[in-house]
């Protein structure tokens, strides 16, 4: 097992201990990705993606240098053990229920349009990312 494996099995095991091993609808997780290391981002994605798996409603909120990951064009590397892009993972986020938006003053400062995006995911303003941000019952991981 790489070292990657190793550090994603350990972080869901954390997330799952910190929600009591107890998913529900009421509790929510945001993970918040501004980070351009693709290893980090990656990381939060595949945690995301467990945490919706688990029954947790989650919601990937992208910034900064992360816009670039959810840009449906353009090559994009695979990440460890899913040997998914992260796009992909994304996309597949979306489709198990969760939520992707992308923070649109990072998405304008950086000409990304609702068009360049991966199905699914949303460009939203300051008052959406104030409701993801601060949503009852929500815990927050920063990549």
């Amino acid at each position: 097992m790489n070292n990657i494996s190793k550090l994603i099995g350990a972080m869901f095991i954390t997330m799952l201990l910190a929600f009591n091993l107890q998913a529900d609808e009421s509790k929510r997780l945001l993970i918040s990705l501004s980070s351009g290391n693709f290893k980090a981002s990656g990381s939060g994605v595949a945690i995301a993606n467990a945490m919706q798996d688990a029954g947790v409603k989650t919601v990937v909120f992208i910034n900064s240098n992360s816009v670039k990951y959810a840009l449906k064009n353009g090559n994009q590397e695979k990440f460890g053990p899913t040997n998914t892009s992260i796009k992909d993972m994304l996309s597949s986020l979306v489709k198990k229920g969760g939520a992707v938006v992308v923070c649109g003053m990072n998405a304008k400062f950086q000409e990304v349009k609702a068009k360049d995006v991966v199905k699914g995911v949303k460009i939203i303003g300051g008052e959406q990312a104030y409701g993801a941000l601060f949503a009852p019952n929500t815990q927050t991981l920063s990549f």
